[in-house]
């Protein structure tokens, strides 16, 4: 398994959690299968974490598992079923920390409806908690900070014992000095599909 050199000359091992379980209930529908180009959603997300640093990839799935794995068949990742999904985003975060076990430094989470992440964004993440093993890195787009997260394995136990449709926030506010922020300059490498306007602004840039 190959790990990257901190500053102080340990490795880290970073994991890529793409969420990919829920409803989409703003939308109406599966949104991570609609098509953007050549490719349905979540292999935009997906193959960003593939072509990243991390060390695995591992995909989250609920809400029509078997639909969203099988557009997966051909990736080389590891699909977590999440059975309890639709108690809520918290339960998503759990999946892929159990699957990601203890041996890894931290977990990077990717909505699975982020399609314009880029492996270079989430290579800066994962050099930058090399760097200063902060408990969270992510982008900062202007004064907003974004998706993707990384959360050290240090967090880990605060993530499996929440509740609810949370995802990381509160656990996130609850180490305000801890938090590395990454600058990016482009909207679109943090962007979420939200909306059917959404996806149809995103159509034109795949």
């Amino acid at each position: 398994m190959v790990g990257r050199v901190g500053r102080e000359g340990a490795e880290v091992s970073v994991t890529a959690v793409v969420l990919a379980a829920g409803r989409a209930t703003r939308m109406g529908g599966q949104k991570l299968l609609l098509p953007l180009g050549e490719r349905p959603m979540v292999q935009w997300t997906v193959d960003a974490a593939l072509g990243s640093k991390a060390t695995k990839t591992i995909v989250v799935v609920g809400h029509e598992a078997g639909l969203v794995a099988e557009a997966l068949e051909d990736r080389p990742v590891t699909v977590v079923l999440n059975p309890d999904y639709a108690e809520g985003m918290s339960t998503s975060l759990q999946a892929g920390v159990r699957a990601a076990g203890e041996t890894c430094d931290g977990v990077i989470f990717l909505p699975g409806d982020q399609p314009f992440v880029t492996s270079a964004l989430l290579d800066r993440l994962i050099d930058r908690f090399a760097e200063t093993r902060q408990g969270v890195v992510r982008p900062l787009l202007g004064d907003r900070p974004a998706n993707p997260v990384l959360m050290s394995a240090a967090l880990f136990p605060e993530i499996l014992a929440q509740g609810g449709d949370v995802g990381g926030r509160e656990i996130v506010e609850r180490h305000p000095g801890e938090i590395c922020l990454v600058p990016v300059d482009d909207p679109r490498l943090v962007a979420d599909i939200d909306s059917t306007q959404d996806y149809e602004a995103a159509r034109g840039n795949a």
